[in-house]
């Protein structure tokens, strides 16, 4: 073997051994009009079209921000809204019949264009985590909300892909972010409007009381 050859073998050797997250993107751009071919709905949903999509992690709060930019304004979509795959550590390629063998998540984050959010379809965001301007969405969700389960959370990797609810499957999916990957969490120090962040730590107050009083019972 040459030494060329020897070089790009140890590369090759040296990115398998390597963890998953560290395949990944810090924050991807997306691009426009690249709905999937399965898509059941109307090319004219570009508020499910990303073209842009970051996730923060402020470990002084423990706290992420997940934001992303569409094509449209957002709620455009009378159902549409977005999910947040995340890998903490247990991620499953679950769209690997459909193609998509590169997306691993073991929780997803939901974001709605009226403003509310949930983990899966389990607890709720607080009140003021999810903000909409034009064609921006954001949601701030706590990592208490996503522990790990073997990843750091700096280490998290994430997809995101939009939904139109007026169908079901795999056929509501418009869009995965990226296309058939995840992008890694960046270090930053967070700083949500001071109402939003009250609204959040109320909301989360809220919520582990409720979990409090149903230890309880």
């Amino acid at each position: 073997m040459n030494t060329t050859l020897l070089s790009r073998a140890l590369c090759a050797a040296g990115l398998i051994a390597m963890p998953l997250a560290s395949h990944a993107l810090s924050g991807i751009t997306d691009n426009a009009g690249d709905f999937l071919p399965t898509f059941a709905g109307s090319a004219s949903s570009t508020d499910l079209d990303v073209l842009s999509a970051t996730v923060k992690y402020d470990a002084a709060r423990d706290l992420f921000e997940l934001s992303s930019t569409m094509a449209g304004a957002i709620g455009t979509t009378p159902k549409g809204f977005y999910v947040w795959g995340v890998n903490r550590g247990a991620g499953n390629a679950t769209f690997a019949p459909n193609g998509i063998d590169g997306v691993r998540f073991d929780a997803v984050v939901l974001l709605r264009p009226d403003g509310t959010g949930s983990i899966g379809g389990g607890a709720g965001l607080p009140t003021g985590s999810v903000k909409v301007s034009g064609n921006t969405i954001t949601g701030y969700v706590s990592g208490a909300l996503l522990p790990s389960t073997g990843f750091n959370k700096l280490d998290y990797t994430w997809n995101l892909w939009p939904r139109d609810g007026a169908f079901s499957g795999f056929a509501a999916i418009s869009d995965f972010a990226p296309d058939n990957a995840s992008f890694t969490t960046t270090a930053a120090a967070l700083v949500p409007e001071p109402g939003t962040y009250a609204l959040m730590l109320a909301g989360l107050g809220a919520v582990a009381w409720g979990s409090r009083r149903r230890r309880q019972v």
